[in-house]
């Protein structure tokens, strides 16, 4: 470390250069950032769900359902030619495969041993043709409740969609289509609506959440140094630090989620806390009379291993998320650990060069001045070392209690969980659950002989139960055109009884002129038939269970006549999301742990010294999922993050270590070596606590529910260390650490 400041002191234009060529060069990148908060986004590309997917599409022609609903009185001529021109509008969006409602829907009958499909609203709409065509839709199976309400107040256009395509564009290009030509209000839903909702939110929040955060970490900044120097000198180390993570981000190829909203206040506020130690050093030693250059040297050199040891720490809890099977835990992780990595060069390098090249401060403050703070921390060390006992007691019950109350903590996965119950997205989405009967699709791929009516039969019992099921609004098939297809013929619904009755309606309907339907239900062989449920907008244990129990009556039904019988879709790969969240939360956690303890021990040179060193961090993310388990908030995309980021944030303890650890050194007594520490770095850990608190309050602003409570439990995260960091690690160091050790020392 010392090495370190004096090149950047001897050679800072070099230093200045340098930064400014990298910055550059990896700032480009952030042009070439993309976003993405597709349910695929969040799953691995070799997860069998989704190459099943990707299989549908590739087979079916099937894309993403968005569902519309157009309110307003639908019998009426006005209505259906304005439905008609909707229509008609939406389906030139780019991006939009296939469109359906009442305008393009077709009609079929029998005329003179022919069957005839025809659409289901003339040319020329005349009022008195209104009725008939109401009698139609409300006697077929496969129209009524599905492209009209019940109550005739609402017309659906159900769209697919490509997957690939920017979900917010087309989110834009759809409303704007349809409200062109519909009179009334419209609702859009599914999930790639939500996914573009998501998008429109991310980018709305990340400037206004990056910009209050750095404010506020300015703030307290300000408090802190009461200079202009101690503000803008940290935020122009972790701006640094900010633009070389985004930027290789961007040329990384990585894209931009929901959990990305949080990366910029990370870096900000964890990386700000590193320049606050050095320039608490730095001031301290100008205070004591030293020279600039001499005080630059001291503060890298005696402050620069609680830096290295913190940064280290955090990169490590960090970087633990690449472990994750989630592809947007994992980029979030790289990339928040290479932004604190380069905070730290940034304050350990940059920092220190432009400090060489600026004149001493005409007013010295020293940090260590016994203010308000540091009178506190005075009175508080002889409070600590004469109830440690007790201290660590109620600790070790604080710890049970958390782990206990964490047994009861949910995962949550569902995109709708992301809004506030006004939203408009969620508005939409319940209002077409309540009317149509879901939002979500869940596609079942069947493999069999399609001709053989045993196998058809089965498709249409399993749809029928299916839709017995509360939550379930549809399920179609093949089987139902085929008993459409059956009634134009005879007059009555029903399936074909050979094989050779089974084709010769299906030769039939696409002799009539609609053969691109049968593509949307089964292959051309008739080897595969694609069952597509539509089910509510579920809570993701409530999504798991009704899953279960579809998948229990596919086993029942289809599977004794089919040769496989596989599930997919979006509501598929939501529920994978929250089994991968739940198992890699155990694993990364874990692994962050080891790997601060290790790098503790390994920088502190004690294994002991290592063990206490992550008390604070302990009984912090206890303390976490216990909170989250007493007040009901889920594990969810962001809230799986935080034990990875408490422990990012919360290793400034290590500087409560490191000066007790030069007072024992010194030859002084463990108490009075506590005393000094909590007197002398107590006061910077107290101001970087609130520096990364102020930094966190900036996503209380967020537009998603999950980050807002994220960013609640953060506060409790950086309060909870702070106050574990002054209170049981002390106690702790005056237990175990009584003693300095010949190999503990604090030069790096």
């Amino acid at each position: 470390m010392e090495r370190l400041s004096r090149f950047a002191t001897r050679s800072p234009y070099a230093v200045i250069l340098l930064f400014l060529a990298v910055t550059l060069a990896l700032g480009s990148g952030l042009f070439r950032l993309e976003y993405d908060n597709s349910p695929e986004s969040f799953v691995p590309p070799d997860l069998p769900a989704k190459k099943l997917l990707e299989e549908v599409r590739e087979t079916f022609g099937a894309g993403d359902v968005a569902i519309a609903a157009l309110e307003g009185e639908v019998w009426n001529a006005e209505a259906l030619a304005a439905l008609r021109a909707a229509t008609e509008a939406v389906a030139e969006v780019p991006g939009v495969l296939r469109v359906t409602s009442l305008a393009n829907a077709k009609r079929m009958e029998e005329v003179e041993g022919e069957l005839v499909i025809e659409d289901l609203l003339p040319e020329e709409l005349s009022p008195e043709a209104i009725p008939g065509i109401r009698r139609y839709v409300e006697s077929h199976p496969l129209y009524a409740g599905r492209l009209v309400s019940e109550d005739g107040r609402y017309a659906a256009v159900v769209l697919e969609v490509d997957a690939g395509v920017d979900n917010l564009a087309l989110n834009r290009a759809i409303e704007s289509a349809l409200k062109a030509h519909w009179p009334g209000p419209v609702y859009l839903s599914g999930t790639p609506a939500l996914s573009g909702y998501i998008l429109e939110t991310l980018r709305r929040d990340l400037p206004v959440q990056m910009s209050l955060a750095a404010a506020l970490i300015g703030l307290v900044l300000y408090l802190n140094f009461r200079s202009r120097r101690g503000v803008l000198l940290p935020l122009l180390t972790v701006s640094v630090a900010l633009v070389w993570s985004l930027g290789l981000g961007g040329w990384l190829g990585f894209k931009l989620g929901s959990i990305s909203s949080i990366l910029p206040v990370v870096v900000l506020a964890v990386g700000s806390s590193f320049t606050l130690h050095i320039l608490n050093r730095f001031y301290h030693e100008l205070a004591g009379g030293r020279g600039r250059s001499e005080a630059i040297w001291l503060s890298v050199r005696e402050t620069g291993l609680g830096v290295l040891t913190s940064a280290l720490a955090a990169g490590a809890g960090l970087a633990a998320l690449y472990t994750s099977s989630v592809p947007q835990i994992k980029y979030f992780g790289v990339l928040a650990a290479f932004g604190v990595l380069v905070a730290f060069l940034s304050a350990s390098l940059l920092a220190p060069a432009v400090l060489a090249l600026l004149k001493n401060p005409r007013r010295l403050l020293d940090p260590e001045r016994p203010d308000r703070v540091s009178r506190a921390m005075r009175a508080l060390a002889p409070e600590v070392a004469a109830h440690r006992g007790r201290i660590l007691l109620l600790a070790a019950v604080f710890l049970v209690l958390m782990l206990l109350l964490a047994t009861r903590v949910r995962v949550e996965t569902s995109f709708l969980a992301y809004f506030p119950k006004d939203a408009p997205p969620r508005v939409a989405t319940e209002l077409i659950d309540r009317v149509f009967g879901g939002t979500e699709t869940l596609q079942i791929v069947v493999q069999g002989d399609l001709k053989d009516p045993a196998l058809l039969r089965a498709l249409y019992a399993f749809e029928e139960r299916a839709k017995a099921i509360p939550e379930v609004g549809s399920a179609v098939s093949i089987a139902d055109v085929l008993r459409e297809i059956h009634k134009a013929l005879t007059g009555t619904y029903g399936l074909p009884d050979t094989p050779e009755a089974v084709a010769q309606e299906l030769l039939l309907y696409q002799l009539s002129g609609d053969p691109e339907t049968l593509t949307q239900f089964v292959t051309e062989d008739t080897s595969e038939a694609l069952v597509t449920v539509q089910v509510r907008s579920l809570p993701s244990r409530a999504l798991e269970v009704l899953t279960q129990r579809l998948r229990a009556l596919a086993e029942e039904t289809l599977a004794p006549h089919a040769e496989a019988v596989r599930f997919t879709g979006t509501t598929v790969l939501v529920l994978e999301v929250m089994r991968l969240i739940l198992h890699d939360q155990y694993v990364s956690l874990a692994l962050a742990l080891v790997l601060v303890a290790f790098f503790n021990a390994l920088l502190l040179r004690s294994w002991r010294v290592g063990l206490v060193s992550v008390l604070p961090l302990g009984l912090t993310i206890a303390g976490q999922f216990g909170l989250m388990g007493l007040f009901g908030f889920p594990l969810d995309s962001a809230t799986a993050l935080i034990a990875a980021i408490a422990i990012g944030v919360g290793d400034y303890s290590v500087h409560i270590i490191v000066r007790y650890l030069e007072e024992l050194r010194k030859g002084e007594a463990p108490e009075a070596a506590a005393a000094t520490s909590l007197f002398v770095s107590g006061r910077a850990v107290f101001f970087t606590a609130l520096a990364i608190g102020g930094g966190f309050l900036a996503l209380l602003f967020s537009g998603f529910a999950p980050i807002r409570t994220f960013a609640e439990l953060m506060g409790f995260t950086v309060g909870a260390t702070a106050v574990f960091a002054l209170t049981a690690l002390p106690a702790a160091l005056l237990v175990w650490v009584r003693r300095y050790r010949r190999g503990e020392e604090r030069h790096a």
